[in-house]
């Protein structure tokens, strides 16, 4: 009986170490994945046509020569500074041309 016991306890330990080691080798696929995310320098006029169409409709606006990129599901999202007055926020265009969303920089 006693024995049965101490293999028990054996097996009970064993099974937690188990999930540490898991959880673990999680937070090392999940540095990896933000590792993978590389941030690319461009400049305006290097930007596909697609793009500069797409930036027709912010004419009226102050459009930074600057602009970084990112590979997300092999497709690349630009990321314009657009400033109108006071007030200033990043666009977001895939190279497809489709406007992905706004940053505000609230959050």
């Amino acid at each position: 009986m006693k024995e049965l016991r101490i293999f028990f306890t054996l097996l009970l330990f064993s099974a937690i170490a188990a999930q540490g080691i898991s959880a673990q080798e999680r937070k090392k696929e999940d540095k990896e994945e933000v590792v993978r995310k590389e941030v690319f320098k461009t400049t305006k006029e290097k930007t596909p046509v697609r793009v500069k169409e797409s930036l027709n409709d912010y004419s009226n606006y102050k459009i930074a020569n600057e602009v970084t990129y990112v590979r997300k599901n092999n497709v690349n999202v630009y990321k314009f500074r657009v400033e109108k007055g006071n007030w200033s926020h990043y666009l977001l265009i895939s190279e497809k041309g489709k406007i992905m969303g706004i940053e505000t920089g609230e959050h």
